[in-house]
């Protein structure tokens, strides 16, 4: 309470305290991108990291699929019935998503492997690699339900549990099991079986976490409640919009690597990805700090105090400012020390490293944009920047990978996460008569 009164402002307090928890659990993930690379760069070379990389896109598209925009709109819709006191709702939007997700996971998982032999062969032109298709494709409801669950556990601001089921633990459980393979073998078959191991392992957990959190912030457990005020179809309305969004999010965030393995070969997406998940270091603070900002956002939003609201935002761009600056100072001038850190050929991803850096600082800098836009009832604006952010991207990767490789696609991807952050600060101040850039802060007496 008196750090409370020293800061005098109650949401950027909760801001702060939710966020450093988050932080700290991000930056373990960071280091276990960084150990992963290593590990398994070590062990099966570029190529297999490549891989990897390639089947992970393969998945993340098959689980945003499956997901529908849920393990987004569920924080809308927890954050407003938290604010309309409207506590008993709350799991019954629960396990509608949930079900949704499930029927969704299983008829993309079909899918995947129908056509498994006919993607192997359109990623890796041999149809060698379709087996492990197949394993992708029973990971896609699994990883989808870890997904909604965090996103749930995030709702019910319970970060700790939240920040724990991010990619950063999945990465460790994965190197536990490959460290198990190596005793016998080194097969690249091997990262995605460890994959999938770590995957079903995590998914009992996230369930017993959910119970847990349930029962300690709603003191209920499951109960069934028959004045539930939304249709599947009104939950629809809501959740397809930002399922709209999160797959031209993803589009942007594949385009380049699933482009570049089917220009290149897997040494060159590896390099690629090297490049690009230190890139993003610069942004873990952003996803750090929108993993508090997402259900306050909503909260605020619904309370109608405009002011408050607006504060809270740009306190939010100026968090994320601060912490952000230094991490992309240390990749700009130090590039090559640091893809060095992780294995010599990823040296080769510097010029990449420069600009997709840079695309990314540009983003941290603009602020939760979608997010704010997905958490206050203007989803459509959203998935439309991104929509035309997306074709964009895709024309720029035709274009640059067969031109200039890596950096290419690099310059394609940095291009575009600059558009739709311009575009969605544009808009927001078309909206709400304010710049989401951190000028003009204040704290609240």
């Amino acid at each position: 309470m008196n750090l409370i009164k020293q800061i005098g402002d109650r949401h950027l307090f909760e801001l702060l305290r939710g966020s450093f928890v988050a932080l700290f659990f991000r930056v373990l993930g960071v280091v276990s991108i960084f150990l992963f690379m290593k590990i398994v760069t070590d062990l099966y070379g570029t190529e297999g990291y490549g891989l990897y990389n390639t089947l992970w896109a393969i998945l993340m598209v098959g689980a945003v699929v499956a997901k529908l925009g849920f393990d987004s709109s569920i924080v809308k819709f927890i954050a407003a019935f938290y604010a309309q006191k409207k506590f008993r709702f709350i799991t019954q939007i629960y396990r509608k998503g949930l079900s949704w997700i499930s029927i969704a996971g299983i008829l993309v998982g079909v899918l995947l492997f129908i056509f498994s032999k006919q993607l192997s062969i359109g990623f890796f032109e041999t149809d060698e690699h379709a087996r492990l298709i197949v394993i992708i494709a029973m990971l896609v409801t699994p990883l989808s339900i870890i997904h909604f669950n965090a996103e749930t556990l995030k709702a019910l601001k319970n970060i700790t549990a939240f920040s724990a089921f991010q990619n950063g633990t999945l990465l460790i459980v994965s190197l536990l099991v490959i460290g198990l393979f190596a005793i016998y073998r080194t097969l690249q078959d091997d990262i995605i079986y460890a994959l999938g191991i770590a995957i079903v392992v995590l998914v009992p957990f996230s369930f017993i976490l959910i119970r847990k959190g349930f029962g300690k912030r709603l003191n209920t457990n499951f109960e069934h409640v028959g004045d539930f005020p939304f249709s599947n179809g009104k939950i629809l309305k809501t959740t397809l919009p930002m399922f709209y969004a999160n797959s031209l999010f993803l589009i942007m965030g594949w385009a380049d690597t699933l482009m570049i393995s089917g220009y290149m070969d897997n040494a060159d997406v590896g390099i690629y990805n090297g490049a690009l998940k230190i890139a993003t270091i610069s942004s873990t603070i952003l996803m750090a700090v929108n993993s508090i900002a997402m259900p306050k956002y909503a909260e605020l939003f619904e309370r109608n105090d405009f002011q408050l609201f607006k504060n809270f935002v740009k306190q939010t761009s100026l968090l994320i400012l601060l912490i952000s600056l230094p991490l992309f100072l240390v990749i700009f001038i130090f590039p090559s020390f640091v893809l060095n850190l992780v294995d010599p050929q990823f040296v080769e991803g510097k010029e990449a490293l420069l600009i997709l850096a840079f695309g990314h600082f540009i983003s941290a800098i603009s602020g939760s944009t979608i997010h704010l836009l997905n958490m206050t009832g203007k989803e459509l604006i959203a998935r439309n920047i991104l929509l035309v952010s997306a074709v964009i991207n895709i024309g720029l990767n035709f274009i640059f990978i067969p031109i200039w490789g890596i950096t290419g696609a690099a310059i394609a991807t940095s291009a575009t996460t600059i558009l739709w952050n311009l575009l969605a600060v544009f808009f927001i101040y078309r909206k709400f008569g304010f710049l989401t850039l951190p000028l003009n802060v204040k704290v609240r007496k």
